[in-house]
C-alpha cells in the first residue's frame, strides 16, 4: 500500500511545515542572501571581507591588510579547520545537506525547475525514479538547462566579488576587450559549475568531495546523523550489509517498518539509510521527512530520526556537548582571541630593508653602504615619511627629503648610508659587533610619519665594514 500517495492535502501541508526540507530551504535562502550581501558591506576603512590579488590586500571586518601583513592568515586557516572539525563532530555532515552550494544548486535545478516548474518528476520525493524518455520530456530537459544556466553565471559572479569589489567587477565586465582574462575565468567557472550540477550531480558528493572521506575520522557514536531504529522497525540488512529477502513485518509482526521504500526513493545520493551510516549520506534528512509522513498515518513516531547511535540504542537524549566538542570550542575561543588581538595591532606603516646589489664602497674618508627601502603606507590617509639610524656616526646621504606616500601606497627608495672611515676602522678593530663576522655592524632604522610621529616602525639591518679597508671599491653614486 502506498501510504504516502494516500495522504490528503491537509496532511501534506502539515508535514511540509514541520519538515526538515522546509527548514533546509529557509537556511539555503539565508545563506544565499548572506553570500550575496557580504561583498557589498563596507566597514571602517574597507570591506567586510575581500581578498584582492590585484592590490595584494586582505579586507577583514573593515581593516585592510597588505601582503606583508598576512600574519593573521594562519589563524584564519586554523579557525576554519577547527570549526569544520567541531561542526562535523557535533552535527555530522550537516554542511553538505544544508549549506553547500552543490546541494543548494541541485535543489534549484532538480526540485524547483525540473519538478515544480516543468513537471518532469511527479513530486520532489521521486528522486530515484527515472523520467520516461518521451519527446516532451526531452524538450523539458533542454528547457530546464536553459532556465538553470543563469544560476551558475550569477553564482560565479558573486564568488568573484570576494576577490574583486562588485563595482570594479561591473566596470571590468562593461569593457570585456580590456579584461579578457577576467571574463575567461568567469566563463570557465560558470561552465564547470553548470557541468557539475546537471551532469555530475550527486556523484560529486560521493566520489570527488574530500569532506566525505574526512567525516569518518571525525564522527563518533554521539554525532548527529539520520539513524534508522532497527529495534522498532526490524533489520533490513544483515551484519554483512546484504539485504534480507523477507520483509520485516513478515518475519515479525512487531516490526514497524512497512517497507514503503519512501526513505530510499527520496534520497538524493541513492542510498538506503536503513543499512546504517554510509559515506554517501549528506545529512539532508529527506529520509527522516519521508518516514515521518509515512509513520504519522499510523500514529507512530518516525523510524528514522536525526539522532545519534548512542541516543537511539539507549533511548536517551543526544549528547552534543562532550569532551571532544568542548575541546574544539576551547581552541576556537583561543584562536578567535588571537585574531581579535592581532587585528588591533595592525601597523599603519611597513618598512622592508634589503641591501643593494653593491654592498659597500670605500672612499678616501668614508665608507658607504647601499640599500633598497620599501615604504608602505597601510593607512587610509597620505603621510610624509622620514627615517633615522640609531648609530650617531652614520649619516644619511640619500634621500635628503621626506617621502610622501598615498593611502595604501608603496614607495621603493635607494638609500645610501655613510660612516667616516676612521670610525669604521675603530669599530672593526674593537670588534664592536654582535654578529659572527667582524665586518657586520648591526644597526636599527626607525622610520616615522612627519605629520604623525606616533606612526613609526623600527627595522633591524646591518652596516658592512669591509675587512680590507684599504682596497678601493667602485663608488656608489649619491
Amino acid at each position: 500500500m502506498d501510504l504516502q500517495n494516500s495522504t490528503n492535502g491537509t496532511h501534506k501541508s502539515h508535514y511540509f511545515r514541520q519538515s526538515f526540507r522546509l527548514k533546509r530551504y529557509m537556511v539555503a535562502i539565508a545563506i544565499t542572501i548572506f553570500a550575496i550581501g557580504v561583498p557589498f558591506i563596507h566597514m571602517g576603512e574597507g570591506q567586510a571581507f575581500l581578498i584582492s590579488f590585484e592590490h595584494r590586500q586582505l579586507h577583514l571586518f573593515g581593516k585592510i591588510y597588505s601582503a606583508q601583513e598576512m600574519y593573521l592568515t594562519p589563524f584564519l586557516v586554523i579557525f576554519l579547520f577547527i570549526f569544520i572539525f567541531f561542526i562535523t563532530s557535533m552535527l555530522g555532515r550537516v554542511w553538505c545537506g544544508w549549506g553547500c552550494p552543490q546541494t543548494i544548486f541541485r535543489a534549484i535545478h532538480r526540485d524547483l525547475i525540473e519538478t515544480k516548474i516543468l513537471g518532469l518528476h511527479a513530486k520532489i520525493a521521486n528522486k530515484q525514479r527515472p523520467t520516461p524518455k518521451t519527446p516532451s520530456n526531452r524538450l523539458k530537459k533542454i528547457l530546464g538547462l536553459l532556465l538553470f544556466a543563469p544560476v551558475p553565471i550569477v553564482a560565479m559572479a558573486v564568488f568573484l566579488f570576494y576577490f574583486i569589489p562588485p563595482f570594479e567587477f561591473f566596470e571590468h565586465v562593461a569593457h570585456p576587450a580590456d579584461n579578457a582574462l577576467l571574463i575567461g575565468i568567469w566563463a570557465a567557472l560558470s561552465a564547470i559549475v553548470f557541468f557539475d550540477i546537471v551532469v555530475a550531480k550527486e556523484h560529486f558528493c560521493i566520489y570527488l568531495c574530500p569532506y566525505a572521506r574526512v567525516q569518518s575520522v571525525l564522527f563518533d557514536d554521539n554525532t548527529l546523523n539520520p539513524i534508522y531504529d532497527s529495534a522498532r522497525g526490524g533489520a533490513i540488512y544483515n551484519d554483512n550489509g546484504v539485504k534480507i529477502p523477507s520483509l520485516p513485518q513478515k518475519r515479525d509482526k512487531a516490526n514497524e517498518c512497512v517497507s514503503c521504500n519512501h526513505c530510499v526513493l527520496v534520497c538524493p545520493t541513492h542510498i538506503d539509510i536503513r543499512k546504517g551510516m554510509q559515506l554517501e549520506c549528506i545529512n539532508c534528512l529527506e529520509c527522516v521527512d519521508a518516514c515521518t509522513a509515512t509513520m504519522g498515518k499510523l500514529n507512530k513516531p518516525s523510524l528514522i530520526q536525526w539522532s545519534s547511535t548512542n541516543a537511539t540504542n539507549t533511548r536517551s537524549k543526544v549528547k552534543l556537548w562532550r569532551t571532544k566538542t568542548i575541546a574544539y570550542v576551547g581552541v576556537l575561543v583561543v584562536v578567535m582571541g588571537a585574531l581579535i588581538v592581532g587585528s588591533f595591532k595592525k601597523a599603519s606603516m611597513i618598512l622592508d630593508i634589503t641591501h643593494g646589489g653593491q654592498l659597500y664602497a670605500i672612499h678616501s674618508d668614508f665608507v658607504d653602504n647601499g640599500y633598497i627601502f620599501l615604504f608602505q603606507n597601510t593607512s587610509n590617509s597620505p603621510h610624509a615619511y622620514t627615517f633615522n639610524v640609531d648609530d650617531p656616526h652614520i649619516s644619511i646621504v640619500r634621500p635628503k627629503n621626506t617621502l610622501t606616500i598615498a593611502p595604501q601606497g608603496k614607495l621603493k627608495v635607494v638609500v645610501i648610508l655613510r660612516m667616516p672611515l676612521k670610525i669604521a676602522k675603530e669599530a672593526y678593530e674593537k670588534h664592536d659587533v654582535t654578529h659572527a663576522k667582524k665586518e657586520i655592524l648591526p644597526i636599527v632604522v626607525k622610520a616615522y610619519s612627519v605629520d604623525n610621529p606616533q606612526i613609526s616602525v623600527q627595522q633591524e639591518s646591518v652596516f658592512i665594514i669591509p675587512s680590507t679597508l684599504g682596497a678601493p671599491k667602485p663608488k656608489v653614486k649619491p
